[in-house]
């Protein structure tokens, strides 16, 4: 479309994010997802060709999207930690042949950053960088790294070298504040762009009733949709499935627990819990319209409690599903206990189902009302993407400031 008169042109924004999926596929589409809705800029975004969790080939047909190839891995092994590397140089490379304005690199994993920051220092450009999760620190978390190790030491000081390059700092969430702090961090250099969704785009022609009899499903459901990993709790979710046996629980998605899921239910004789593959953002709606709660779990890990703003919340909020969290310490700054639905202590998810399949139509009325409230408000992805573009421009206004370019 062209440019009004008088109008100047929009700025050039390139995206490096090894897991930025395409619209195309189901998962992690939120660096698109923000981008697309920016007024003042114009974007690229340089991608790994392999789904993150599925392992397959991707393509897209947006002409917005690079994707670059990296080997095939399975689990957390050397293949993992040398695809991090691959993608690194493939970015950056890729990179030097983009028109742009702006670098915007994404963790984790650490090293697209550094393509990132090692780009914008070549081409003379603002780096930003968006901090998704707290590397290596939720490594130490989930016991994959010794704290106080070799390793340790040198992601700490990588992770301090990006924060200090960047002009802003992007994080998901309130409460990562000291962790900044400890690393001599300023933490005025933070803007916090929450996840969220688009009501609109959770408006499905079938009912749920249609959509219940399409998947056969006849009894209160609980639904989880997510990556199947280590950190989201399938052991708690699957607990909870053996003690309410009158309650179907529905698994959408992929990753590399998944298939200990599905052996698991089948060495428990557990006849109330079915798995879905993973699927594009249209087709996850209508099925999260089958469901009656929407189930966010982590498995208990210290990094949680600074905070989170998981995807999966807002997209079952935006689906008029009650929810039931067991992180009631991470998500204390974004829904509270009886909210939207049940927040518990990690090992309470029972109780928190039961809450909410127990609970009158008053009170769902509530938790649904409430829930649109925030999502036509704070969790909106149109003011997570205005809040993103805000701090692109300060980004550019620092650096001119700072280098004199114009």
């Amino acid at each position: 479309m062209n440019q009004p008169a008088n109008t100047p042109a929009a700025r050039r924004v390139l995206a490096i994010n090894q897991y930025a999926f395409p619209r195309e596929y189901g998962g992690i589409t939120r660096t698109f997802d923000m981008l697309s809705r920016l007024r003042g800029y114009d974007f690229r975004i340089i991608s790994s060709s392999r789904h993150h969790t599925t392992g397959e080939l991707m393509s897209s047909v947006d002409p917005r999207f690079n994707l670059v190839p990296v080997p095939a891995y399975a689990g957390n092994g050397a293949k993992r930690i040398l695809g991090w590397g691959v993608f690194a140089v493939e970015a950056f490379a890729t990179g030097l042949g983009k028109r742009c304005d702006l670098i915007f690199a994404s963790s984790p994993q650490l090293l697209a950053p550094v393509a990132g920051a090692a780009l914008a220092a070549v081409r003379k450009k603002p780096f930003v960088m968006e901090v998704r999760d707290l590397w290596p620190e939720s490594l130490v978390s989930g016991g994959s790294l010794k704290e106080g190790s070799l390793v340790h030491k040198i992601l700490v000081a990588l992770e301090r070298t990006l924060y200090q390059r960047a002009e802003q700092i992007i994080v998901v969430t309130d409460g990562w504040e000291d962790h900044f702090r400890g690393l001599g961090i300023d933490p005025a250099k933070l803007t916090v762009v929450g996840n969220g969704a688009d009501l609109d785009e959770f408006d499905v022609p079938e009912t749920k009733e249609q959509v219940r009899e399409r998947l056969g499903l006849t009894r209160f459901t609980a639904v989880f949709s997510g990556n199947h990993s280590n950190y989201v709790g399938l052991d708690l979710i699957l607990d909870a499935a053996e003690q309410l046996p009158d309650v179907d629980f529905l698994l959408i998605g992929s990753g590399s627990r998944k298939q200990w899921a599905v052996d698991e239910v089948a060495a428990r004789k557990l006849t109330n819990v079915r798995f879905h593959g993973q699927v594009p953002k249209n087709e996850l709606v209508a099925l999260l319209k089958a469901g009656d709660v929407g189930l966010h779990t982590v498995s208990p890990q210290s990094v949680f409690n600074k905070g989170m703003s998981p995807n999966k919340l807002y997209d079952y909020m935006a689906s008029g599903l009650a929810v039931v969290s067991n992180a009631k310490q991470p998500l204390r700054k974004v829904i509270i206990d009886d909210e939207v639905g049940a927040v518990v202590e990690p090992h309470d998810l029972v109780e928190g189902i039961r809450c909410v399949r127990d609970a009158d139509q008053s009170t769902l009325d509530r938790w649904h009302a409430r829930a649109r409230e925030l999502m036509t408000t704070r969790f909106s992805l149109q003011a997570s993407a205005d809040a993103l573009e805000a701090a692109f421009d300060r980004a550019v206004a620092q650096y001119a400031a700072r280098t004199g370019a114009n």
